[in-house]
């Protein structure tokens, strides 16, 4: 008993004096603020501390032609919030550094009780992990064999839970509100978010707003408390040799489970998509890499004055004037073409917002379509209410992914709702969902619907491999839409999509599916089967498995 205490007041010593010393780290932002206005800034090879509890994220605005070199330096956030911000810049690189936090953007533990009803199980966080400001946001389940998420699971979040609450010091009950189940068992770890103590915190890690031409080379992303890389509105930007992944353990605490709490690199609006090569994006809290713009429910036409009202969660999307409108019908095929002249704000009425309930009742977040806008138009083609649209200018066209090495996450390793791109020699292993899935997740109201993509020579092993979820998108290498109805359009979702070369090993039938496009072409793809568990995930779309292949209303 005697040595038992030595041990744990040893372990408490190393977890206390590491605590320390990450306060006595030398701060970042006086260092980056004695070089505004430099054409390289330098960071000295070292470890700092971005004090953005106190100061938030460190802004780098409207710079040209700029250069910050890390120099191999690692730079430790003290609150779960963004990290380094950059607006409005040019011409800039970013290069050779490594983000992490301390407090750690989650936290982990083991399964020590269970209902043998379903109806609840606690958790035990693990040494030197949070137990303050815990969240049961995103909860996932992880083997203790393999330490990789638990196959035949799923991720849960608040909805799946009616209660969850603090039991010990260092123990949680999570109470659920059905007898759900996730496979889960004693002994099996457990993940949950840890927020900052601070109110409404800014989310993600890197983030790049309004940029062109960026370059992000040789920066590590160690967790976030949402995207580790997010780009909105830009570009053009280059992401090479960047990696997300589980950072370093302190001495005492058991390895880490996750890296960011949801996507590893998120372009969204880009004008001009993102080149992301030779990067490494694994543990994940949700998708890997994804390339996407908006999609906006169409609530109201006035013919006579050529204008559209949407619906939005969000308070101004990107809509400017000149810009190409994509109109989709609500049948999922694609109508014509406008151009944007411009946009005002309006008050959506109860009937705007039913409009769009009543067409989408899967609509996720459906309160949440409170924010109108009315978007002038050049030409206004014959629409009703529940078509949508969306900025054809902003979806990120252009985007290379290539010679990438992505997933062990609990959703999609590459995620595409756009168009004009390439998908090209990545490997993508161990995805819960899809290993590449092109489609607009109307769901989601994401946007848009893929136009001449090329996917060839990628490797997928052991995708698809969480519960069977028959309302989801089916296939490893997948291009699939399902409108309003939930149904398979005809084909016109998706035009000139070319796959070939692909190889996929160790994942369940049907490993590729494609449906509702015009202009197809597939070849050369090889499929090795592999007897394992069955899944049915997309069954209630009349998806079938007992072959590679399943497609639905293509044309050549």
């Amino acid at each position: 008993m005697m040595l038992l205490y030595r041990l744990l007041s040893v372990c408490a010593f190393v977890l206390c004096a590491t605590s320390m010393q990450a306060r006595q780290l030398p701060e970042l932002k006086p260092i980056l603020d004695a070089q505004a206005g430099n054409a390289i800034i330098e960071i000295p090879a070292g470890t700092y501390l971005l004090n953005n509890m106190t100061y938030g994220a460190y802004q780098f605005n409207n710079l040209n032609n700029v250069t910050v070199k890390g120099n191999g330096s690692t730079i430790i956030c003290n609150s779960q919030e963004l990290a380094l911000r950059f607006y409005n810049c040019t011409n800039i690189t970013v290069q050779d550094l490594t983000i992490d936090y301390d407090p750690l953007c989650f936290t982990q533990g083991v399964i020590v009780a269970k209902d043998p009803a379903n109806l609840w199980y606690e958790v035990e966080i693990d040494s030197g992990y949070a137990v303050d400001n815990v969240r049961h946001s995103r909860v996932q389940f992880y083997d203790p064999a393999t330490r990789q998420l638990k196959r035949n699971s799923i991720t849960t979040g608040e909805g799946h839970y009616s209660a969850f609450t603090k039991i010990g010091p260092r123990r949680f009950k999570l109470t659920k509100n059905a007898a759900w189940v996730a496979f889960e068992k004693v002994g099996d770890l457990v993940v949950l978010d840890v927020v900052s103590a601070k109110a409404n915190p800014a989310a993600h890690a890197f983030q790049l707003e309004q940029c062109q031409y960026a370059t992000v080379q040789d920066v590590t992303v160690y967790g976030s408390n949402s995207f580790s890389f997010f780009e909105r509105d830009c570009k053009a930007t280059h992401y090479n040799r960047c990696k997300v992944g589980r950072g370093p353990a302190k001495p005492g605490m058991p390895a880490r489970l996750r890296s960011s709490n949801a996507d590893g690199i998120h372009s969204s609006y880009a004008s001009v998509g993102p080149l992301v090569e030779n990067c490494e994006v694994k543990h994940t809290g949700d998708d890997c890499i994804i390339v996407c713009g908006r999609s906006l429910p169409v609530c109201r036409i006035d013919s006579a004055t050529k204008s559209i009202y949407v619906l939005s969660r969000e308070g101004a999307p990107i809509l400017y004037a000149g810009d190409t409108l994509q109109h989709v019908l609500y049948a999922g095929v694609k109508g014509g073409m406008m151009k944007i002249l411009s946009t005002a704000t309006f008050t959506p009425t109860s009937a705007d917002t039913h409009a769009i309930n009543v067409r989408y009742p899967e609509l996720l977040f459906k309160t949440s379509y409170t924010r109108g806008t009315r978007i002038y138009v050049d030409t206004l083609p014959t629409m009703d209410t529940g078509d949508i649209v969306y900025n054809y200018t902003h979806t990120g066209r252009g985007f290379v992914i290539r010679n990438n090495k992505v997933g062990y996450n609990r959703s999609r390793g590459i995620l595409i709702k756009s168009s004009n791109g390439l998908v090209h020699n990545n490997e993508i292993t161990g995805t819960a969902m899809n290993g590449l899935l092109v489609a607009p997740e109307i769901h989601w109201m994401g946007g848009g619907f893929a136009n001449n993509v090329e996917i060839c020579h990628n490797l997928f092993f052991e995708c698809m491999f969480e519960k069977t979820n028959q309302g989801m998108p089916p296939g490893v290498l997948s291009v699939f839409y399902v409108n309003g109805l939930a149904q398979v359009p005809a084909a016109g979702a998706f035009s000139n999509i070319n796959i070939h070369d692909n190889t996929i090993q160790k994942s369940p039938y049907p490993a590729i599916v494609y449906t509702s496009v015009n202009g197809i072409q597939t070849s050369s793809n090889v499929v090795i089967p592999y007897p394992c568990n069955s899944r049915e995930h997309g069954k209630r779309f009349g998806v079938t498995f007992t072959a590679p292949v399943w497609q639905k209303n293509n044309t050549p």
